[in-house]
């Protein structure tokens, strides 16, 4: 019987270093391909890129929360919301917030109740595809939560509008979604 070794020391590293340079790569490659552009927020601590022409409107700032919004031009339907929080017990069960029990990060907490579609990614984050009655368009949305060690600081929930036709170019926003602090 042939079995593989788990890879331990240098082999173990260059792997991780690999699939690292890979998925950045990659979100890299997705980037240029739709003539995305990076935009950092104004006040929240994040960068995302947006295809070129679309602009930035306005921020909201709340007490508890800023909003950020980026629209096409030419269609205002077509958008990125970003809005950024510091409520951890949103991002948390229900049962952590009232009883204590099975605390820890839970990003799918906060989902909309049209949510049609959730993948998680890993512990802090999932992706979805919700309706929104008010719009023509799909939502393809990203709640991801920024932590040190397993203590919540705070989360974005990013949601992009575009036609079905344009679900790429939403992966691809979401994708390039990084908290930079």
């Amino acid at each position: 019987m042939n079995r593989a070794r788990p890879r331990t020391g240098l082999a173990a590293a260059t792997a991780g270093v690999l699939l690292i340079a890979l998925a950045f790569s990659s979100a890299a490659a997705a980037t240029s391909r739709f003539g995305l552009v990076a935009r950092s927020s104004k006040a929240a601590g994040f960068v995302v890129s947006v295809p070129s022409s679309w602009k930035y409107r306005n921020a909201s700032y709340p007490s508890d929360h800023t909003t950020e919004l980026w629209t096409d031009p030419q269609n205002a339907k077509r958008k990125l919301e970003v809005q950024v929080s510091g409520c951890v017990g949103c991002v948390e069960r229900t049962s952590c917030v009232l009883r204590n029990v099975g605390c820890g990060p839970y990003p799918a907490q906060v989902l909309p109740a049209a949510t049609i579609q959730k993948r998680m990614i890993g512990r802090w984050s999932v992706r979805f595809i919700a309706r929104d009655s008010n719009s023509p368009y799909l939502i393809y949305g990203l709640v991801t939560i920024r932590h040190k060690g397993s203590s919540i600081e705070d989360w974005a929930y990013a949601e992009v509008w575009v036609p079905a036709t344009d679900a790429p170019v939403a992966g691809a926003i979401l994708s390039s979604f990084r908290f930079t602090s």
